[in-house]
């Protein structure tokens, strides 16, 4: 058995991917292995991928081209890949990227043997799935302390015909409520003043008779916690009483991603999305009417195989209509063992989805803008998360709505929420300071900060 290794994990992709690397992180380190922030230090380094897009699986296999040369360099470095991409590819990544060994999403338990293994000689290769494996026993290494990511289901039922997602990640797995539960409130006694549950379509969890509405009610309610997210939603599956959960909770956060994907109910039958546009109208109605402040983004997808002018523009007028606060918008990228890959006719050509994505970005910044303009000269409270990257003396946070604010301040106000008030926006950041007259709380956190950056 090898001894103890220095360890480096470069994550890519979604929240998932995140929890997925803390969750590594926490086998690693429960076999004594030490986790550091440079690959050059390390003598493990894995890249934890993503392969949701082909753009995402090119950049991940060239950034492991480029960190193949710390095995150049030191011999003993052992160079592994980790998430989506290891079970897409799997032993083909051997030769394509000149790795170790390649991880799965459910190996993750196995790694300290992996290790072993590659130790030995042998290049290794783990990327079968597995029907029950939740790691609901195992501790996360959590990188950030004042928010949590808890992974309460793996895998995906839904089949969408461009989502590569089931073949990667496979079929759904919910974790028992208990566990999660004891998972939030060690997280809180850690730190955590709030939590993200994650999943591919967190509203399809159940558990025996718990389902996602319960579930995120008596997370609502652990003591302690002061905010709770969740993504992603799927809209067939967000019903009135997840509505009702979160109007009736506090400590939800106001903040749904609910992606649309299209506007036209064409393309959503050929994406298999099973909700309509009529349905998806009628699911931001009954949100926006329980709960009048709340932040909507979305997911949406254009360039889709048979996708014309006028799908686009029921996309484009739906975009218009609901006004997100924020969307992410991505041109069709055909994916491996996906119903749309196998698509010949009606494809959109390049250059008309980028003209495409385009308008919808241009449409978006100007609504987004508008969002985060309202915000000025507001008093919002923000969850500090660190230090900001650019500028001495300023640390960033975001608020309820998931909104970036960078603010004078030091690592006193780390984890802590604070009323910050807006005074500018620059790009999609907010900026503000400490609001002295809202709370004797802010002033004698500010107080701290001062104290802290002048010593």
């Amino acid at each position: 058995m090898s001894g103890p290794k220095r360890y480096y994990i470069e994550t890519y992709g979604c929240q998932m991917n995140v929890a997925d690397a803390e969750l590594m992180g926490g086998v690693l380190k429960r076999e004594g292995h030490v986790r550091v922030d440079d690959p050059a230090e390390a003598e493990v380094v894995i890249v934890n991928t993503c392969a949701i897009r082909d753009h995402a699986e090119q950049r991940v296999i060239g950034r492991v081209g480029q960190l193949n040369m710390h095995k150049l360099e030191r011999p003993g470095v052992r160079l592994g890949v980790a998430g989506c991409v290891a079970k897409e590819l799997g032993k083909e990544l051997l030769e394509l990227a000149h790795v170790d060994f390649v991880v799965g999403p459910d190996s993750y338990r196995h790694l300290p043997e992996v290790l072993d293994r590659v130790d030995e000689g042998e290049r290794v290769v783990l990327d079968r799935f597995s029907r029950s494996e939740n790691y609901e026993d195992l501790e996360p290494y959590r990188i950030e302390r004042c928010a949590a990511w808890i992974t309460i289901m793996r895998g995906c039922d839904k089949f969408c015909s461009y989502c590569i997602v089931p073949f990667t990640r496979g079929r759904e797995k919910c974790r028992s409520p208990e566990g999660i539960l004891e998972e939030v409130r060690r997280a809180v006694q850690d730190g955590a003043r709030e939590v993200t549950l994650l999943g591919q379509n967190v509203n399809s969890y159940r558990s025996g008779d718990w389902d996602f509405p319960d579930l995120l009610s008596a997370v609502a309610q652990v003591d302690g916690l002061r905010r709770v997210r969740f993504t992603t939603s799927h809209p067939w599956d967000f019903t009135p009483r997840l509505v009702d959960a979160i109007a009736n909770h506090p400590t939800i956060c106001e903040h749904v991603h609910l992606p649309v994907q299209s506007g036209s109910d064409r393309i959503l039958a050929a994406m298999r999305r099973e909700h309509t546009v009529a349905w998806y109208r009628e699911r931001v109605a009954m949100l926006r009417e329980a709960v009048p402040g709340c932040a909507l983004s979305t997911d949406v997808i254009v360039g889709f195989p048979g996708e014309t002018d006028a799908d686009f523009q029921a996309t484009f007028d739906l975009m218009s209509e609901v006004r997100y606060n924020f969307a992410y918008v991505f041109v069709y990228s055909p994916r491996p063992h996906t119903p749309a890959a196998a698509i010949r006719d009606d494809v959109v050509p390049h250059e008309a989805a980028v003209e495409r994505l385009e308008a919808l970005n241009a449409l978006q910044r100007g609504i987004g803008t508008a969002y985060l303009l309202e915000k000025v000269g507001t008093v919002q409270d923000v969850l500090v998360q660190g230090e900001a990257k650019r500028g001495l003396g300023l640390v960033a946070g975001w608020t309820e709505q998931r909104e970036t604010v960078v603010l004078p301040g030091d690592r006193a106000l780390v984890g802590e929420i604070v009323a910050v008030r807006i005074s500018g926006l620059s790009g999609i950041t907010l900026h503000g300071e400490v609001d002295r007259t809202d709370s004797r709380e802010g002033e004698k956190l500010l107080e701290l900060a001062m104290l802290d950056a002048s010593a």
